[in-house]
Formats: structure tokens, sequence, C-alpha cells
């Protein structure tokens, strides 16, 4: 990858920045900083084989570290007297037990002082690393270690006696339908405050005004989030008037620990799992399909196939974890919600190397009506960094699921863009055509669009599943006792008073890497995805008449 191959991504980070940034302006440094994060990153000899992916992962990292800035707030605890900083180099004095005085302080210092010295002290990352992270020369990190502590010193003098916190991040996902306000994830989307009081309230019950001393925030202003977070269902407020967090948190350092025994069992009946697998891929290759007939399809056909056989075995296979009955949201949804931590500082390097090997957001499904309300159809899809574009949606979470399927079925059906008059597709999607080029979906040939993804006839799709179900249940006989049984001692535990969180949910992290390490392998043994060398997203179209 080289700085020329960076800059062909520009336009896509404008989109992606433009839809998480209040002005064009902060939308034009999100990109730059991304970049010359990427310039850094190659000038120092790395490599980044997954361009898009790498990007996108920084652009949102960098993103988060503006709203950290914004929503900052200054913290302090009591302190004794005599503490020296600008004397104290060695990293293992922020370590002992006076670490929570430097805390305070650190709330204090300008933005880039402050991230430097929360990385180098309580994230435990090197000069190098924080350079990358941050986008800076490693001699700007030097010297920014050495003002931040004189400020420090300075700082520590005068302190008065508060409360310490240093704010983390939740990145909250969801199974089931949204509301009608795109909740529970507009709840927390940008919201770092909200975010850090739901990380508090998580392990036990907690008042507000504890939740307000806590994160060192007036209690006046922190009322009305937590009952917007109540209102949303994403917390609980007892008679008590105490509040819990009211969904499964983990942290990366709980996948982690999941990450290499996921591998090893894989490897140990990847022989078993995929034969069964092949053969499938076998019976599918002979079935016929109206619309399903070049190569290109067909490849994505079968990499939807093999991600729903392994995930539905891993979900459902062992006849041990029950599938969850979402329940109705006030606000018109259907969902469960689940949040990964993230403490400040941490970092991010082994967890996003691990992410490699998982699913982002599972078996997905989005539903819509065309052609008056007489066809349903249906888009299935799974997220993956194997020669797929992770988060398709990136570009505009609303826009794709709104309004991608109308727009993918007039291409398919080739409805002339003045007849497209209801099916509610606004202008602004015809300028993302090139990035769904880009992810596979769609094509231009002989300057005409086509849908470059299988589309099927709810009968067929029906078929498919058959086919699907059978290969699950003969992986489930083979090695099902046997994982559940690998599975189960992996549980992710919760606090006793969180009783709503699905069985489902807590086999997350055990379950996390498992499809993917089988996939991963298939490729890296040149068994699958062999003469693949395009974005090949495993998405499928269904469409049916509506009766």
């Amino acid at each position: 990858m080289t700085h020329d191959e960076i800059i062909q991504y520009y336009d896509y980070l404008m989109r992606l920045a433009t839809s998480k940034s209040n002005s064009p302006s902060d939308a034009e440094d999100l990109v730059g900083d991304t970049m010359l994060a990427a310039f850094a990153y190659l000038h120092k000899g790395g490599t980044i084989e997954y361009p898009k992916t790498w990007l996108t992962n920084t652009l949102y990292h960098k993103h988060n570290d503006n709203l950290r800035k914004k929503y900052r707030a200054p913290v302090t605890v009591c302190l004794d007297e005599g503490v020296d900083i600008a004397e104290t180099e060695d990293e293992e004095y922020f370590m002992s037990e006076e670490a929570s005085k430097v805390r305070k302080e650190l709330n204090y210092l300008s933005f880039i002082t402050r991230e430097v010295l929360i990385r180098f002290y309580f994230g435990n990352q090197s000069v190098s690393d924080i350079a990358e992270g941050l986008g800076i020369p490693e001699g700007t990190v030097k010297s920014r270690l050495s003002a931040g502590r004189t400020q420090m010193k300075k700082g520590l003098e005068t302190m008065e006696i508060r409360e310490n916190y240093l704010p983390g991040e939740l990145y909250l996902s969801f199974g089931g339908s949204e509301g009608l306000k795109n909740e529970p994830m507009s709840l927390v989307e940008g919201d770092l405050i909200a975010q850090n009081l739901l990380i508090l309230a998580y392990e036990k019950p907690i008042t507000v005004s504890e939740l307000s001393k806590a994160i060192g925030i007036p209690t006046a202003y922190i009322e009305p989030i937590v009952k917007k977070l109540v209102d949303g269902e994403l917390m609980v407020q007892m008679n008590s008037g105490k509040v819990y967090t009211d969904f499964i948190i983990t942290k990366p350092q709980n996948s982690l620990e999941t990450f290499k025994p996921q591998l090893d069992f894989a490897h140990k009946h990847f022989d078993t799992i995929w034969s069964i697998l092949r053969k499938m891929s076998d019976v599918i290759s002979k079935m016929t399909f109206q619309y399903v007939i070049e190569n290109e399809e067909r490849t994505k056909l079968d990499r939807y196939a093999i991600l729903k056989a392994l995930q539905d075995f891993q979900h459902f296979g062992t006849g041990k974890i029950e599938t969850p009955k979402f329940p109705k949201r006030r606000d018109g949804g259907c969902w469960f919600a689940q949040a990964t931590a993230f403490d400040a500082g941490y970092n991010m390097k082994e967890y996003n190397e691990a992410s490699e090997y998982a699913i982002h957001g599972g078996h997905r499904t989005t539903e819509a009506f065309a052609a008056g309300g007489t066809r349903r159809i249906r888009l299935y899809e799974f997220d993956t960094t194997l020669w797929d574009n992770p988060h398709r949606y990136g570009f505009s979470y609303e826009l794709y699921f709104k309004h991608i399927i109308p727009f993918l079925w007039c291409i398919f059906a080739d409805i002339p863009l003045d007849e497209r008059v209801g099916y509610d597709i606004p202008h602004e999607i015809i300028s993302y055509i090139p990035t769904l080029e880009t992810i596979g979906l769609i094509k231009n040939t002989q300057n005409k669009l086509c849908v470059k993804i299988p589309v099927l006839k709810k009968g067929e799709y029906e078929e498919l599943c058959a086919v699907i179900k059978t290969a699950t249940e003969e992986i489930k006989s083979a090695v099902g006792e046997e994982f559940t049984s690998f599975i189960s001692s992996m549980k992710t535990p919760i606090p006793k008073h969180l009783t709503s969180v699905p069985e489902l949910f807590r086999y997350h992290e055990a379950t996390k890497y498992f499809v993917m390490s089988i996939v991963r392998e298939a490729y890296e043994k040149g068994m699958h995805l062999k003469d693949v060398d395009y974005c090949c997203p495993p998405v499928v179209m269904v469409y049916a008449c509506v009766e």
C-alpha cells in the first residue's frame, strides 16, 4: 500500500467523516488526521493489508478522540502533600497507590498532552504506538510527556478535593429491530457522557447523585441524560431511586481471553466441519436459480451459505442456547442491546487484530416493500473482513438501512429514474453509487447499472435454507456435544441484579471468533475464495409477491 493508494480513499473517507461531523471543516480535519496517521504508519515500515478497514477504524478512533475532548470534565480526588511529579520518570509510580492523585490532574491538561500521558502511563503504550494512534511525530510525544509532567506538578500543588474518573467509551450494538427514533443506537451515539453513565451503572444499582459524583458533572446536568436512558430502556430505575444498566457489557479483555481457545477448537475440528460445508457447496453449485448465473454471484451465494450454516450451528445448533424473544420497546422497536466498554487509554492493537476473525453484527436482515407494496424484499447479509467491506453501511447508516433495498430493486427491475415515484429513494443516494460499486453490491456494465449480488425468489431461498439446515444438523451431530461443553466453560458472567439478558448473549464472547476461524483456515489453505480478488460480500436479496 502506497501513499497514492491511500489518497484514492479520500472521497470515501470524506463521506464517512461528513456523516459524523458538525461542519465541513470538521470533516476535513478528521479525514486529514486519518490520512496522516496512515502516512506515518507506512513511513515506519508498517503494512496495511486491508486499507479500507484500517482507514475506517482509524477514522472512527480519531472521531472518538475528538468526542473525548468535547465531553471531558474536570474531576479530582483527595491528595496528600509532597508529591513531586517532575522527579518521577518511571511509569511504576503512576500504577502505585498515588495514581489516583495523578488521574485528577490529567483532566485539566490540553487534549493531546492528556491523551499522551493517559496512553503512556495507563494504557502502557510505547512512544511509537502513541505517535501512530494520534498521528503525530515521536518527538512530539516525548515533548508532550515532559511538558505534561511539569504541568502536573503545578496542578497537584493547588488541586481541590473531588472525585476521580477517566472517561471510557462504549460501543453499542443490538439484536432485533430498531425503533422509530433509531433507538437504541441514537441514545448513545456521539454522547460520551451517556456512554460513561451506562458503564458506571453496570456492576450495581447506583443513585443519580452517586453517578454525578463519580463522573464529576453536576446532578442537574446528569438527570435529563439518565431520564433519556431510562425512557429509552437502556437503564432501569428502581423504586428506591437507584438506576442500573439493563444490558450486558463486556470489555475487550473478555473477548481476547476466548480468542485463542476458539482458534484452537476450530483448528481441531476443521477437517470434519469443512468436509460437511464442502458437500453443501457442491449441492448448491448444482441448484438452479433464475437470476444467479455469473460466477461472481455464485461465489457470493456460496460465501453466504457457508457463513449461515456455521452461525446457525454456533447460535442454535447445540440445542442448549434458545433463540431470544425480542421484547417490544416503547419506541416501536423490538430489541436486546449489548455493548463493549473500552477503558481510557486502552491499546486497541491486539483487539483489532482479533477482530479480523469476527463477523460484525451477525446475520443481519433488512426488509422493505416495493412495486406499490406488491413486493416484499429482504436483504440478508454478513459483514466480514475477508474480501469484504465490514460495516458497508458506514457511508451513511440511515441511507443504507432505509433506502438501499428500494434502490437495489429499481436497478434489478430496470425501473427508470423518472418512474421511481413512490419508491422513497432520496436523490442523495445517487452520489454513493461509486461506493456501492466498491463494496460489491452493484456494477456499471456498458453504462448500465446492474445488481452484483445473488437475487433469489422466496421459494428459491427456502430451498437454499433447507440445504443449509442439513449441513448445520450434520455439524451438530459431528461436533455439537463437544462444542456445547467448550462454550459453556467461557460463558460471560453478569451482575446478579441483571435478569433481562438472554442466555444467547452470554455466549457471544465464547463464540465470537468461531465462524471466521473456520472460514479463514479454509482460505489460508486455498480451499475457499481461491480465485477471488474483488470485494465479495456475503449478501443475498430475496423477493416475494405480497398476497
